[in-house]
């Protein structure tokens, strides 16, 4: 039994989770509540309801007249675990009826679980303790952050933007920069880049991860410090444009880094500077690219971001490509089962969901499914494989590069 701090859970926060009508409507489109309706606990509205229970036993009017209930250890950590069973897609956001901003109070929700000693979860713990020993979860050393350059060196030119400035430094991430079978994105947007004849560089060695899953898991205090070396680095190069090509490193830098200190320059994804590029006409299409092809919206460009014209433009502009949507597109897009840690966490959960969007993918009859996130694309394309489907999982910078570049 013990008394929960709730320090961590602030006013606004409060007041988003007392706002709750319970109508249930984030309960139909949760891509994890979907997969246990039986279990009300794993629902937006389960989570919710459970927590306030919780806060109000413990500070609410009952318990200011009657004295506080404490509450059994077994349920706060049941609770805890659901509350990192959650890929933070931000569906329930797009369907609340309430206009809760539902992201903001998952984020919270496991900040306060942290500062009470209930997260994040043992299955986080070797990736937190990875970024904080090498600066990236995938325990690779600092050393071997611009391997993935070496093979286009002699074609594109990629500063080191902390020795030479740049008017654009391009912030690979880590999964593009240590995943072997994600550097391809790296390196087509680096020769997409360097066909438009774009002045740009990376932090090479120096660029650290961007402290998205410190926040994500609600390790606020790790992420800011994170936050604040990064931001150093920027200070340092000084570009005027900074470009991501991971949807997760674009949020995290554009959303959360403004809050602990100031970024000079202009944060953009790789899909917005590459429209831009290519409605300019800076960026020739000469070649052609056949196939039928179907996008799949990544949470943290589309619902966290709102940005779902720009990469469906630059697909059209390809000469041979057909585009084709899914059923549940753009707003309505489902999760690719990545996100929030819970491939990390609960990787059979996070299968169960990708394989729900590949069969969308494949009922549109494209011949590639893609995507503008490294981690989609690690999730779609591992459910391919294990569903033996023959849908090709794609980058858009690989769809690009190919009717762009020599």
């Amino acid at each position: 039994m013990r008394k929960l701090d709730i320090s961590k859970l602030d006013v606004l926060a409060l007041m988003r989770y007392d706002a709750c009508t319970r109508c249930g409507e984030c309960t139909a489109t949760c891509p994890t509540g979907g997969e246990a309706q039986d279990v009300e606990l794993v629902t937006p509205r389960g989570k919710i309801l459970r927590l306030r229970e919780f806060y109000r036993a413990q500070y609410g009017l009952k318990a200011k007249l009657l004295g506080p209930r404490m509450i059994p250890d077994d349920q706060l950590k049941e609770l805890a675990g659901r509350s990192y069973e959650c890929t933070i897609c931000g569906q329930c956001k797009t369907v609340c009826p309430a206009h809760l901003d539902t992201i903001e109070m998952w984020e919270n929700m496991r900040e306060f679980f942290v500062a009470n000693g209930l997260g994040p979860l043992p299955a986080h713990e070797s990736i937190v303790k990875s970024i904080e020993n090498y600066d990236n979860p995938w325990m690779q050393p600092r050393t071997q952050r611009t391997r993935w350059s070496k093979r286009i060196e002699k074609e594109v030119k990629i500063k080191d933007v902390l020795k030479e400035h740049a008017e654009v430094l391009y912030f690979v991430g880590c999964t593009a920069t240590y995943d072997p079978n994600i550097k391809e994105m790296a390196v087509n947007s680096a020769k997409v880049l360097g066909a438009a004849k774009i002045d740009f560089g990376t932090l090479g060695n120096e660029e650290g991860c961007c402290g998205s899953t410190l926040l994500r898991t609600g390790l606020l205090d790790s992420g800011r410090k994170t936050a604040l070396r990064n931001i150093e680095r920027f200070e340092k190069a000084a570009p005027s444009i900074m470009v991501a090509s991971c949807a997760g490193c674009y949020k995290t830098i554009r959303q959360d880094y403004p809050r602990i200190g100031k970024v000079g320059a202009r944060m953009v994804h790789i899909t917005q500077f590459v429209n831009e590029l290519v409605s300019t006409g800076k960026i020739k299409l000469a070649k052609r690219v056949n196939g039928t092809v179907t996008y799949h919206d990544p949470c943290h460009l589309g619902r966290h971001n709102h940005l779902y014209d720009e990469p469906r433009k630059i697909l059209e502009a390809i000469p041979g490509i057909r585009v084709v949507e899914m059923e549940r597109t753009r707003e309505e897009s489902r999760c690719c089962g990545a996100g929030g840690g819970v491939k990390t966490a609960f990787p059979e959960l996070a299968e169960k969901i990708a394989s729900l969007r590949v069969a969308d993918a494949e009922g549109t009859g494209a011949d590639m499914l893609v995507t503008s996130c490294p981690f989609c694309y690690q999730s779609l394309k591992a459910a391919i494989e294990t569903k033996g489907s023959k849908l090709r999982m794609m980058d858009l910078m690989e769809l690009l590069a190919a009717s762009c570049t020599e």
